[in-house]
Protein backbone atom coordinates (compact mmCIF):
# COMPACT_ATOMS: atom_id res chain seq x y z
CA UNK A 1 0.00 0.00 0.00
CA UNK A 2 1.46 3.32 -1.01
CA UNK A 3 1.29 6.59 0.87
CA UNK A 4 -1.64 8.01 -1.17
CA UNK A 5 -3.83 4.95 -0.52
CA UNK A 6 -3.17 5.11 3.24
CA UNK A 7 -4.24 8.78 3.24
CA UNK A 8 -7.51 7.94 1.45
CA UNK A 9 -8.29 5.14 3.91
CA UNK A 10 -7.64 7.37 6.91
CA UNK A 11 -10.08 9.95 5.53
CA UNK A 12 -12.87 7.36 5.38
CA UNK A 13 -12.75 6.50 9.09
CA UNK A 14 -15.65 7.74 11.41
CA UNK A 15 -18.51 10.17 10.60
CA UNK A 16 -18.40 13.76 9.63
CA UNK A 17 -20.24 16.47 11.57
CA UNK A 18 -22.70 16.84 8.73
CA UNK A 19 -23.49 13.14 8.83
CA UNK A 20 -23.95 13.27 12.60
CA UNK A 21 -26.32 16.23 12.30
CA UNK A 22 -28.36 14.49 9.64
CA UNK A 23 -28.59 11.34 11.76
CA UNK A 24 -29.57 13.42 14.80
CA UNK A 25 -32.34 15.20 12.90
CA UNK A 26 -33.73 11.91 11.58
CA UNK A 27 -33.60 10.38 15.09
CA UNK A 28 -35.44 13.38 16.56
CA UNK A 29 -38.15 13.12 13.91
CA UNK A 30 -38.60 9.43 14.64
CA UNK A 31 -38.59 10.04 18.39
CA UNK A 32 -41.17 12.81 18.02
CA UNK A 33 -43.46 10.41 16.20
CA UNK A 34 -43.01 7.75 18.87
CA UNK A 35 -43.74 10.27 21.65
CA UNK A 36 -46.86 11.48 19.86
CA UNK A 37 -48.09 7.91 19.47
CA UNK A 38 -47.37 7.27 23.17
CA UNK A 39 -49.27 10.34 24.37
CA UNK A 40 -52.11 9.65 21.99
CA UNK A 41 -52.38 6.09 23.31
CA UNK A 42 -52.21 7.36 26.87
CA UNK A 43 -55.04 9.85 26.26
CA UNK A 44 -57.13 7.20 24.55
CA UNK A 45 -56.61 4.82 27.47
CA UNK A 46 -57.49 7.53 30.00
CA UNK A 47 -60.60 8.50 28.03
CA UNK A 48 -61.73 4.89 27.77
CA UNK A 49 -61.13 4.35 31.48
CA UNK A 50 -63.10 7.50 32.34
CA UNK A 51 -65.94 6.41 30.06
CA UNK A 52 -65.97 2.95 31.64
CA UNK A 53 -66.06 4.40 35.14
CA UNK A 54 -68.77 6.82 34.12
CA UNK A 55 -70.90 4.04 32.65
CA UNK A 56 -70.32 1.84 35.67
CA UNK A 57 -71.33 4.59 38.12
CA UNK A 58 -74.53 5.37 36.25
CA UNK A 59 -75.60 1.76 35.78
CA UNK A 60 -74.86 0.74 39.37
CA UNK A 61 -76.73 3.77 40.71
CA UNK A 62 -79.85 2.84 38.77
CA UNK A 63 -79.50 -0.83 39.72
CA UNK A 64 -79.35 -0.04 43.45
CA UNK A 65 -82.54 1.98 43.15
CA UNK A 66 -84.13 -0.68 40.92
CA UNK A 67 -83.71 -3.37 43.57
CA UNK A 68 -85.98 -1.46 45.94
CA UNK A 69 -88.30 -0.16 43.20
CA UNK A 70 -89.08 -3.66 41.90
CA UNK A 71 -89.70 -4.90 45.42
CA UNK A 72 -91.68 -1.87 46.63
CA UNK A 73 -95.02 -2.64 48.27
CA UNK A 74 -94.14 -6.30 48.77
CA UNK A 75 -95.24 -8.22 51.86
CA UNK A 76 -94.82 -11.97 52.21
CA UNK A 77 -98.05 -13.93 52.38
CA UNK A 78 -96.95 -15.47 55.69
CA UNK A 79 -96.58 -12.05 57.30
CA UNK A 80 -100.03 -11.68 58.83
CA UNK A 81 -98.80 -8.89 61.13
CA UNK A 82 -98.22 -6.37 58.34
CA UNK A 83 -100.69 -4.70 56.03
CA UNK A 84 -99.68 -4.25 52.42
CA UNK A 85 -97.94 -0.87 52.28
CA UNK A 86 -98.15 1.69 49.53
CA UNK A 87 -95.00 1.15 47.38
CA UNK A 88 -93.97 4.81 47.59
CA UNK A 89 -93.49 6.36 51.02
CA UNK A 90 -94.83 9.88 50.59
CA UNK A 91 -96.69 12.66 52.45
CA UNK A 92 -100.01 11.40 51.15
CA UNK A 93 -99.96 8.01 52.87
CA UNK A 94 -99.71 6.76 56.42
CA UNK A 95 -96.37 4.98 56.13
CA UNK A 96 -94.44 8.20 55.65
CA UNK A 97 -93.07 9.01 59.09
CA UNK A 98 -91.42 12.41 58.54
CA UNK A 99 -89.41 14.47 56.04
CA UNK A 100 -86.45 12.12 56.46
CA UNK A 101 -88.44 9.18 55.11
CA UNK A 102 -90.81 10.78 52.60
CA UNK A 103 -90.30 10.95 48.86
CA UNK A 104 -89.86 14.61 47.97
CA UNK A 105 -88.72 17.10 45.38
CA UNK A 106 -85.40 18.85 45.85
CA UNK A 107 -85.19 22.48 46.95
CA UNK A 108 -84.67 24.44 43.74
CA UNK A 109 -83.30 27.39 45.75
CA UNK A 110 -80.69 25.37 47.64
CA UNK A 111 -77.00 26.18 47.30
CA UNK A 112 -75.78 22.63 46.72
CA UNK A 113 -76.74 20.29 43.92
CA UNK A 114 -77.33 17.52 46.45
CA UNK A 115 -80.00 19.60 48.19
CA UNK A 116 -81.58 20.46 44.83
CA UNK A 117 -81.86 16.76 43.95
CA UNK A 118 -84.97 14.69 44.65
CA UNK A 119 -85.32 11.93 47.21
CA UNK A 120 -87.24 8.70 46.61
CA UNK A 121 -88.50 6.31 49.31
CA UNK A 122 -89.82 2.77 48.93
CA UNK A 123 -91.76 0.75 51.50
CA UNK A 124 -91.34 -3.02 51.52
CA UNK A 125 -90.74 -6.15 53.53
CA UNK A 126 -87.09 -6.96 52.82
CA UNK A 127 -86.28 -10.39 51.47
CA UNK A 128 -83.92 -12.80 53.19
CA UNK A 129 -80.39 -12.51 51.81
CA UNK A 130 -77.54 -14.56 53.22
CA UNK A 131 -79.62 -15.62 56.19
CA UNK A 132 -80.95 -12.19 57.20
CA UNK A 133 -83.37 -9.51 56.05
CA UNK A 134 -81.35 -6.57 54.75
CA UNK A 135 -81.90 -2.93 53.88
CA UNK A 136 -80.70 -0.91 50.87
CA UNK A 137 -77.03 -1.04 51.90
CA UNK A 138 -77.12 -4.71 52.83
CA UNK A 139 -77.37 -4.17 56.61
CA UNK A 140 -79.68 -6.17 58.84
CA UNK A 141 -79.37 -3.94 61.89
CA UNK A 142 -78.72 -5.02 65.43
CA UNK A 143 -80.45 -4.87 68.79
CA UNK A 144 -83.60 -2.75 68.73
CA UNK A 145 -82.91 -1.73 65.11
CA UNK A 146 -82.61 -5.30 63.79
CA UNK A 147 -85.01 -6.10 60.95
CA UNK A 148 -87.47 -8.75 62.10
CA UNK A 149 -89.41 -11.20 59.94
CA UNK A 150 -92.59 -9.14 60.27
CA UNK A 151 -91.07 -5.68 59.74
CA UNK A 152 -91.75 -3.22 56.96
CA UNK A 153 -88.91 -0.81 56.20
CA UNK A 154 -88.52 2.33 54.12
CA UNK A 155 -85.46 2.58 51.85
CA UNK A 156 -84.77 6.21 50.98
CA UNK A 157 -82.32 7.20 48.23
CA UNK A 158 -80.74 10.66 48.11
CA UNK A 159 -77.65 12.47 46.85
CA UNK A 160 -74.91 13.00 49.43
CA UNK A 161 -72.69 16.01 48.83
CA UNK A 162 -68.90 15.83 48.89
CA UNK A 163 -67.33 16.45 52.28
CA UNK A 164 -63.53 16.85 51.99
CA UNK A 165 -63.21 17.23 55.77
CA UNK A 166 -64.25 13.58 56.10
CA UNK A 167 -62.29 12.41 53.09
CA UNK A 168 -65.45 12.24 50.95
CA UNK A 169 -64.24 13.99 47.80
CA UNK A 170 -67.11 13.24 45.44
CA UNK A 171 -70.91 13.53 45.51
CA UNK A 172 -72.55 10.13 45.86
CA UNK A 173 -75.78 8.24 45.69
CA UNK A 174 -76.66 7.26 49.24
CA UNK A 175 -79.47 5.61 51.11
CA UNK A 176 -80.70 4.88 54.59
CA UNK A 177 -83.47 2.70 55.96
CA UNK A 178 -86.00 3.13 58.72
CA UNK A 179 -88.12 0.48 60.32
CA UNK A 180 -91.79 1.41 60.59
CA UNK A 181 -91.43 0.65 64.28
CA UNK A 182 -89.47 3.91 64.35
CA UNK A 183 -85.80 2.87 64.53
CA UNK A 184 -83.16 3.52 61.88
CA UNK A 185 -81.51 0.33 60.70
CA UNK A 186 -78.00 1.79 60.36
CA UNK A 187 -78.44 5.33 61.66
CA UNK A 188 -80.30 8.40 60.44
CA UNK A 189 -77.47 9.63 58.21
CA UNK A 190 -77.56 8.24 54.65
CA UNK A 191 -74.72 5.90 53.77
CA UNK A 192 -72.74 6.25 50.54
CA UNK A 193 -73.38 3.65 47.86
CA UNK A 194 -71.87 4.91 44.59
CA UNK A 195 -69.41 7.80 44.20
CA UNK A 196 -69.55 10.07 41.20
CA UNK A 197 -73.33 10.71 41.16
CA UNK A 198 -74.05 14.44 40.95
CA UNK A 199 -77.84 14.57 40.88
CA UNK A 200 -81.03 12.52 41.15
CA UNK A 201 -84.41 13.44 39.66
CA UNK A 202 -87.66 11.49 39.93
CA UNK A 203 -91.03 11.64 38.21
CA UNK A 204 -94.10 9.62 39.17
CA UNK A 205 -96.38 7.94 36.64
CA UNK A 206 -100.08 8.45 37.27
CA UNK A 207 -103.30 8.12 35.34
CA UNK A 208 -105.41 11.27 35.09
CA UNK A 209 -108.28 9.23 33.64
CA UNK A 210 -108.59 6.92 36.65
CA UNK A 211 -107.33 4.00 34.54
CA UNK A 212 -105.21 2.02 36.98
CA UNK A 213 -103.75 -0.13 34.22
CA UNK A 214 -101.84 2.57 32.34
CA UNK A 215 -99.85 5.77 32.88
CA UNK A 216 -100.58 8.85 30.81
CA UNK A 217 -98.57 11.46 32.72
CA UNK A 218 -95.31 11.70 34.66
CA UNK A 219 -95.22 14.45 37.27
CA UNK A 220 -93.16 15.66 40.23
CA UNK A 221 -93.67 14.66 43.86
CA UNK A 222 -95.19 18.07 44.60
CA UNK A 223 -97.72 17.61 41.81
CA UNK A 224 -98.69 14.14 43.01
CA UNK A 225 -99.35 15.60 46.46
CA UNK A 226 -101.48 18.37 44.96
CA UNK A 227 -103.53 15.82 43.04
CA UNK A 228 -103.78 13.49 46.05
CA UNK A 229 -102.66 10.50 43.98
CA UNK A 230 -99.82 8.97 45.98
CA UNK A 231 -101.74 5.73 46.40
CA UNK A 232 -102.29 5.62 42.63
CA UNK A 233 -98.70 5.93 41.44
CA UNK A 234 -98.15 3.17 38.89
CA UNK A 235 -94.58 3.78 37.76
CA UNK A 236 -91.55 5.93 38.42
CA UNK A 237 -89.07 7.53 36.05
CA UNK A 238 -85.59 8.11 37.44
CA UNK A 239 -82.62 10.05 36.07
CA UNK A 240 -79.14 10.29 37.56
CA UNK A 241 -76.19 12.38 36.44
CA UNK A 242 -72.94 10.42 36.73
CA UNK A 243 -69.40 11.74 36.38
CA UNK A 244 -65.98 10.24 35.69
CA UNK A 245 -64.65 11.03 39.21
CA UNK A 246 -61.44 12.57 37.81
CA UNK A 247 -61.02 15.17 35.04
CA UNK A 248 -60.32 13.69 31.63
CA UNK A 249 -57.54 14.66 29.23
CA UNK A 250 -58.33 16.62 27.14
CA UNK A 251 -60.82 18.20 29.58
CA UNK A 252 -64.49 17.71 28.83
CA UNK A 253 -65.99 20.97 27.47
CA UNK A 254 -68.33 23.02 29.62
CA UNK A 255 -71.97 22.16 28.93
CA UNK A 256 -75.42 21.87 30.47
CA UNK A 257 -77.23 18.70 31.48
CA UNK A 258 -80.99 18.31 31.83
CA UNK A 259 -82.56 15.64 34.04
CA UNK A 260 -86.27 15.15 33.36
CA UNK A 261 -88.13 18.33 34.34
CA UNK A 262 -85.35 19.86 36.46
CA UNK A 263 -83.50 23.07 35.67
CA UNK A 264 -80.37 22.65 33.51
CA UNK A 265 -77.15 21.95 35.41
CA UNK A 266 -73.85 23.44 34.23
CA UNK A 267 -70.33 22.12 34.84
CA UNK A 268 -66.88 23.32 33.82
CA UNK A 269 -64.55 21.09 35.84
CA UNK A 270 -63.13 18.95 33.04
CA UNK A 271 -64.97 15.76 34.09
CA UNK A 272 -66.91 13.62 31.66
CA UNK A 273 -70.61 13.26 32.49
CA UNK A 274 -73.67 11.45 31.25
CA UNK A 275 -77.37 11.34 32.15
CA UNK A 276 -78.82 7.87 32.77
CA UNK A 277 -82.60 7.49 32.71
CA UNK A 278 -84.89 4.53 33.25
CA UNK A 279 -88.53 3.78 34.07
CA UNK A 280 -89.83 1.19 36.53
CA UNK A 281 -93.35 -0.12 36.73
CA UNK A 282 -94.37 -0.67 40.32
CA UNK A 283 -95.30 -4.32 40.56
CA UNK A 284 -97.13 -4.42 43.87
CA UNK A 285 -99.89 -1.90 43.17
CA UNK A 286 -103.58 -2.61 43.56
Amino acid sequence: MNYRESIQLSKQRGLSIVELLVALVISMLLLTGVVQVFFSSKQTYASNEAASRLQENGRFALEFIAQSARHAGYVEAANSMADTPSPIAAPGNAICIDSNTCSSDGDSNAQTLAARSDGISFALQPRIQNGARRDCIGASGSGASAINDTDIIINRFVIIDANPNNGELHPSLGCHSRNLRGSWVTGAAPQRLIDGIDALEVQYGISTTNDKSSVNQYVSATRVTQLGKWNEVLAIRIAVLANSIDPVDPPAPARQYVLLDAEPISFDDGKARQVFTTTFKLRNTF
